[in-house]
């Protein structure tokens, strides 16, 4: 399970990164911070989808982390909460930087390449993906890469807090409905019936006396 959240976490990291940095270094070569010559291809096209796909990253990565707390047949969950949160925080994101970097640049290679066939019709070639200069491209993206691994950590933790406190409410609401309704059962089924009496004896019993006669 590690592995699967691992990976998740690293693909999450590279394509939020690559979102977030692309444009903004775009900006900047755009407006001609880095000098005169054109390092864009003047569109983002495909910031939408990579929003979209990050999103659904973060999503799966909560909800294999919520079941990995919440599995059935455990019963002590903040223990497994805390557990688990204690293991994801004592694994910090700095070995696995340069797998999140280089999936990063890979995410940004095809983001470009595949908004330059959209936009073109063509690859524009070069290194026009990059968005600026290659060295100050590069170093930029690294340092959106760290800092996104050490946000989008923090926020996935709070996530998977949120997530885990919605299921366990869930899950009581119905744990207490259906001890609610096998208690009433029970009870139904226990409760003491009335005597049955002989219907001929009752009507007997009301009756007066017969007239005796001399």
């Amino acid at each position: 399970m590690d592995r699967v959240v691992q990976g998740l976490f690293c693909l999450g990291v590279a394509i939020s990164a690559a979102t977030f940095a692309d444009p903004l270094v775009e900006f900047a070569s755009n407006a001609g911070w880095f000098g005169p010559g054109n390092f864009t291809d003047h569109s983002n096209l495909d910031v939408v989808p990579a929003l979209v796909s990050a999103a659904a990253l973060a999503l799966l990565y909560v909800i294999v982390r919520v079941r990995e707390i919440v599995a059935p047949g455990s019963r002590d969950f903040a223990r497994r909460l805390r557990a688990s949160l204690r293991a994801h925080a004592a694994k910090p994101a700095l070995p696995l930087l340069p797998a999140m970097f280089a999936a990063q640049i890979t995410t940004l290679y095809g983001m470009e390449t595949i908004e330059q066939i959209v936009v073109a019709g063509h690859p524009l070639g070069g290194c026009i993906w990059l968005g600026a200069p290659a060295v100050i491209a590069l170093a930029l993206h690294a340092a959106a890469c760290v800092l996104t691994a050490f946000v989008l950590s923090r926020i996935l933790e709070s996530l998977t807090r949120v997530a885990v406190d919605i299921v366990l409410f869930v899950r009581a609401l119905f744990l207490a409905e259906a001890a609610e309704r096998k208690r009433a059962l029970k009870a139904t089924i226990d409760q003491p019936r009335p005597a049955r009496t002989n219907p001929l004896a009752s009507c007997l019993a009301m009756r007066a006396p017969p007239i005796l006669t001399a």
